[in-house]
């Protein structure tokens, strides 16, 4: 291994293990909430009147919500209703995550090979893992489990950046935004009781080898990334940092347009990032092609 590795984990990675637990997923679940439709100007409704187009990225819509009361201006009535029914959305998530993590899990799956390759690295490593090794989670779901399952006596070592279920402390919202007005406030990440200090930021500065699965890069968590990637296109970050290798594990080309538009929508040069960088797409939907799995295997060789 050559410098440090960190690996952050979306919800592409649950999936291709064999956990449904995507927002759709959720959406899917939950559609007898459109029973409950209305007139009414309130979170509720309005999650009821977009999530369907915006099932991908559900905090985002909650986040739509918060600008759009200060634009229409605060009601009481609305603000207290609200709050409560973003803490029963969250509720809801809660269980519906713990269910599905329940599920049949996929070892020949490319997330079950690296988290195992990973728990391998640390093995080797032991006391020391974590000088060369970070491991960021930004789902929900127990991942701890799978760990024991594949080695019981390697200690799994990871951040949850939102928290677990198994923990009982998921932090679902919205990011930060001095528009939101103060009563909306709750529905911040950063506001949350469990929210504190994790590292990514810096992990990702120092590393020499990134590895992405599963992330859409979108707007919500981008602050966490952001700096990093500003960093590689304005020729801000040292020298001998500049040179990253950045792997990004997703489901398909489709999906690597969308990871690539959400960088642009970042304000990102990607040019610039490309060449300051050797940047590369693995498809998980692509498992018996060749080169395909020529480059995945490679990259666990790295772990």
């Amino acid at each position: 291994m050559n410098g440090k590795t960190v690996i952050v984990i979306g919800n592409g990675f649950d999936l291709d293990m064999g956990w449904h637990t995507s927002y759709r997923d959720f959406y899917d679940v939950h559609k007898g909430w459109n029973m409950h439709k209305s007139n009414h100007d309130d979170l509720f409704q309005y999650v009821i009147k977009c999530v369907a187009d915006n099932w991908f990225d559900f905090e985002r819509t909650f986040f739509d919500y918060a600008i759009h009361r200060v634009d229409v201006g605060l009601d009481t009535e609305f603000y207290v209703r609200d709050i409560q029914d973003y803490y029963s959305f969250k509720d809801q998530l809660f269980r519906f995550i713990a269910e599905r993590s329940k599920q049949p899990i996929q070892e020949s799956s490319f997330a079950y090979q690296l988290l195992k390759a990973y728990i391998d690295g640390c093995k080797r490593f032991q006391h020391n893992a974590n000088m060369f090794l970070n491991w960021f989670s930004f789902n929900y779901t127990p991942l701890d489990s799978i760990a024991n399952r594949i080695d019981s006596d390697t200690t799994f070592n990871y951040i949850p950046v939102h928290g677990t279920i198994a923990r009982n402390n998921i932090i679902f919202g919205i990011q930060d935004d001095d528009r939101i007005l103060p009563e909306y406030r709750p529905l911040l990440k950063s506001m949350d009781d469990n929210y504190n200090s994790q590292g990514i930021v810096k992990a990702l500065l120092d590393s020499n080898l990134i590895i992405f699965f599963g992330l859409s890069m979108g707007y919500i968590d981008s602050i966490y990334f952001k700096k990093m990637f500003n960093s590689l296109s304005d020729g801000s970050i040292s020298p001998s940092l500049a040179n990253k290798e950045i792997i990004f594990i997703t489901k398909d080309v489709e999906t690597k347009k969308a990871i690539k538009n959400n960088l642009l929508d970042m304000g990102l040069q990607l040019q610039i990032l490309f060449n300051m960088s050797n940047v590369d797409f693995i498809y998980t939907s692509d498992r018996d092609g060749k080169e395909n799995l020529a480059k995945f295997e490679s990259l666990l060789s790295k772990l």
